[in-house]
């Protein structure tokens, strides 16, 4: 590849990325306030609420069922310059969205309480995180709508208008969590309560906002006539790809929920200490996330122009760009990890557990480069398969099992379940090197 052509391709991925990168700066802001002020109420409250993060994780997870298959066929749609293609996948991907988010959030609500018990928590955790996930529930069928319409808007390479909700929705829950959390005015204190109510009511802003901009969109050309009328066989093209990533996408945060099982073992402190953590963690995965979603659409465009060589170099530019971000934020986070956990609490326990987190973690964050360009790349191609895959057996058998027997047999200490987590991107990056390199993503029919 020449020089001009590189730097046009760095240009492109930075122009699709960046504006994914600052919409999730802008959404992981939103749940770092709620981490911040629900700490505020105290360690019961901080750690009850976390209980929910993992199974709302999951709950996320699943959209991928539907923006899996949407990211491949709008994306490869866009490159052939197919208008009505891309018009009819972008429909029935809203209606996905809708029935699942209803249905899936339905159940959910009902066994709410059922879930959260899973964690064995101390009864008063345990209350307080019920009441907080329940109403968040309230909220899943609009992150579902709001999630798909986002990558319908990223696919066809407008990035910038999804990062504009997600920073309008970030900026109203900044300004209604500490009023609905703390009280103001004749608005009364709702402690837990009132973080998940100032979620929801930014989400349902949200998602009311992308609709309307979605089928105003002249690019896009949607129309409401028809939305709501099933095509069966364009959902069946969606759901046979999107299966693939929907496991992909699930098979981590299940995991996660088994992880919680194990840290709460471990103790209160540490279930508080882990939610810190993560919240930093988070900026890797906001990279991340802008790097996932501007390889998946240039190489589904690429592969859409039959330009395999385009698709390829893609992938490469990915893996500069993220190897460098990883090791200056490793250059940071390491030596600072004990002041950024202190910002949420002042206990020197939740400090030293939160602290080792950081340190252990950032350490396999180098693995999450080829893992992240790589899962991109065959998401892009439609080629969902191997990705899922690779997930299965990095979190099921590398983090869940050695944190179990480390836990369980060994009774070896917290750190020890943070190196799982290491563990687990570590394999999971060597995995997809591996499959990726034998080059069958690319031929790959959606």
């Amino acid at each position: 590849m020449e020089i001009k052509e590189e730097i046009s391709l760095a240009k492109r991925i930075l122009k699709l990325s960046l504006p994914v990168m600052m919409g999730e700066i802008m959404f992981s802001i939103l749940s770092f306030v709620d981490r911040f002020y629900i700490a505020k109420l105290g360690i019961n409250e901080a750690a009850g609420s976390s209980l929910s993060s993992t199974i709302v994780w999951v709950l996320i997870a699943l959209s991928t069922l539907i923006t899996g298959g949407t990211i491949a066929l709008v994306s490869r749609m866009v490159g052939e310059k197919n208008e009505k293609g891309i018009a009819k996948s972008a429909e029935q991907s809203i209606l996905l969205a809708l029935f699942l988010g209803l249905f899936l959030g339905g159940i959910t609500y009902f066994f709410s309480a059922d879930i959260i018990g899973f964690f064995n928590a101390e009864p008063v955790v345990e209350r307080l995180g019920i009441e907080y996930f329940s109403i968040l529930l309230l909220g899943y069928p609009l992150i579902m709508i709001g999630s798909t319409s986002g990558v319908i808007f990223q696919s066809s390479g407008n990035t910038k208008t999804p990062m504009l909700i997600f920073t309008g929705m970030s900026v109203l829950n900044i300004i209604l969590d500490p009023m609905l959390i703390f009280g103001f005015g004749s608005i009364p204190a709702m402690g837990v309560s009132g973080a998940a109510w100032a979620t929801v009511i930014s989400e349902l802003f949200a998602a009311s906002w992308i609709i309307t901009l979605l089928y105003k969109d002249k690019k896009l050309n949607l129309s409401w006539i028809g939305t709501f009328i099933p095509d069966f066989v364009m959902i069946k093209r969606i759901l046979k790809i999107g299966m693939w990533s929907g496991m992909n996408s699930l098979s981590r945060p299940l995991s996660a929920i088994f992880l919680q099982k194990i840290i709460t073992y471990h103790g209160t402190y540490f279930v508080a200490a882990f939610s810190f953590g993560i919240q930093w963690i988070s900026i890797v995965f906001i990279f991340m996330q802008g790097m996932r979603v501007a390889i998946s659409t240039l190489v589904g465009q690429f592969l859409g122009q039959n330009n395999h060589q385009g698709a390829k170099d893609t992938t490469k530019t990915g893996l500069q760009f993220g190897y460098v971000f990883i090791l200056i934020i490793m250059a940071i986070g390491i030596p600072f990890s004990k002041q950024a956990i202190g910002i949420f609490t002042a206990d020197p326990a939740v400090i030293e557990a939160g602290s080792g987190y950081l340190v252990i973690v950032l350490v396999g964050m180098l693995f999450n480069v080829p893992m992240t360009v790589y899962a991109a790349a065959f998401n892009g191609a439609g080629d969902t398969a191997p990705p899922t895959i690779v997930a299965f057996i990095s979190n099921w058998v590398g983090k869940i099992g050695f944190a179990a027997i480390a836990t369980y047999y060994f009774n070896l200490g917290i750190n020890w379940v943070w190196f799982a987590i290491t563990l687990s991107i570590i394999i999971e990056g060597i995995g997809l090197s591996i499959w990726f390199k034998r080059g069958k993503w690319m031929h790959k029919v959606v």
